[in-house]
């Protein structure tokens, strides 16, 4: 199976595993990182930034939402 950094292009290795039992099965996880330093921290920094933006749209959804529900109560109201 290859796994390559999708920034550089290296194969990533693995940095760190651990099993866990759910129920009567086994999951296993593995962390992977690029085997340049530099190119890793570049990658988290993107990464990182693309789930704050995640994190703010979803919170602005909700705030439609809330708005929208807000609004459709009060011409209820009259």
């Amino acid at each position: 199976m290859s796994n390559k950094c999708s920034r550089c292009g290296k194969e990533r290795i693995v940095v760190k595993s651990l099993k866990e039992k759910v129920g009567s099965s086994y999951v296993f996880y593995r962390e992977m990182s690029c085997p340049d330093a530099d190119c890793q921290k570049l990658v988290e920094k993107v990464l990182s930034n693309e789930a704050k933006k995640r994190v703010f749209i979803k919170d602005e959804q909700l705030k439609r939402e809330n708005e929208r529900k807000i609004r459709i109560a009060n011409s209820l109201k009259n």
